[in-house]
């Protein structure tokens, strides 16, 4: 039996649940208090997005979640980095321009192309990509997020892989450098508008 602060596989059967932990925990990020900036339209939207968000991550990644569901860690595997437009369709994410106002979809479409800009400028070649890692907020600082990355970043070393993510928080990018992150690049997509921290991580 796994113990509770351990990581395993997200089953399909979990993505609900696993995307109501992540709405929360993403509830305050800049990203998304800066593109829906209405609270209760974020609440509404977020459960939505990330639950096709884990389809998407299942199909082209692997995710890794707590016995309890305590955080979700989605990761896109080589080859696969980038979204593709197979799996937007299939999962149903093609609908979220429907979801936003055109101010709201501005402020997504700028900010994210600038987050693809700087990952195809700062990585080459094969590498892991984390696209998510959210903790339940109760559950925060208490390392679940740390057991989540354990098993893709050991894959990685053990291939030689490097991985890489950005971040709109500030104050996750010390967390980042304590799993072996290095920041490589800072900017601000937009003014106003959060800035994005992106990090690399050599295989060691």
């Amino acid at each position: 039996m796994p113990i509770q602060n351990s990581a395993v596989p997200l089953e399909t059967s979990g993505i609900k649940p696993a995307a109501a932990v992540l709405a929360r925990a993403f509830y305050n990020d800049p990203f998304f208090t800066f593109v829906l900036p209405d609270a209760n339209k974020r609440a509404r939207i977020l459960p939505w997005l990330f639950d096709r968000t884990l389809r998407y991550g299942q199909r082209y990644g692997k995710i890794h979640t707590t016995p309890s569901l305590d955080g979700i860690a989605m990761w896109l595997g080589p080859g696969k980095t980038t979204l593709q437009w197979t799996g937007i369709i299939r999962t149903g994410l093609y609908l979220l321009p429907l979801k936003l106002t055109w101010r709201e979809l501005e402020r997504s479409i700028n900010l994210s192309n600038c987050a693809n800009r700087l990952h195809k400028k700062l990585v080459a070649g094969r590498h892991w990509y984390l696209y998510g890692l959210g903790v339940e907020p109760s559950k925060q600082g208490q390392g679940v997020g740390q057991t989540l990355l354990q098993p893709v970043l050991a894959q990685a070393d053990s291939e030689g892989l490097i991985c890489y993510l950005d971040t709109n928080n500030e104050q996750n990018v010390s967390f980042y450098e304590q799993n072996g992150f290095k920041v490589v690049s800072h900017e601000q997509a937009m003014h106003p508008g959060p800035h994005i921290w992106a990090m690399l991580r050599e295989p060691q």
